[in-house]
């Protein structure tokens, strides 16, 4: 019977410790991701950075960088989703701001991307002047 319920708290504690974040793995499929994001394969980033996700959901890099990936793979509005996500886990991961205004001012709603110039600017964002110069 003590093996019987040795084997149990065993097989317990090990799903509980494969559950959950793991950070670890999160960085090995982040790291992949920026891999494939530079040799310019976005799908298999994006897989990447999903698999990076799904281990840590926290990951406001890897929200980042599949942001990226979808970008440049003209899902324009999914990277939009990511970029929110970053600053809603890391409100001072200025790169986001930046990124988004880009969106914007792809879109032409230039007092949106102003908005977000300007927030990359006050937060630190170096060689703002070229996108800010034309903000109200």
């Amino acid at each position: 019977m003590k093996k019987v319920t040795k084997i149990i708290a065993a097989s317990v504690l090990f799903f509980l410790i494969s559950c959950g974040n793991n950070v670890e793995k999160s960085r090995l499929h982040f790291d992949k991701g920026v891999d494939y994001l530079y040799t310019s394969q976005f799908e298999e980033a994006i897989e990447q950075f999903n698999k990076a996700i799904e281990y840590d959901n926290n990951n406001h890099e890897a929200y980042f960088h599949r942001g990226c990936a979808k970008y440049n793979s003209f899902q324009r509005e999914a990277a939009l989703q990511d970029y929110l996500k970053v600053i809603e886990i890391n409100p001072d991961y200025l790169q986001a701001y930046f990124n988004i205004g880009l969106y914007y001012r792809g879109i032409n709603d230039y007092d949106m991307a102003c908005y977000y110039f300007k927030i990359a600017e006050a937060k630190g964002r170096p060689n703002m002047e070229d996108y800010t110069k034309h903000c109200r």
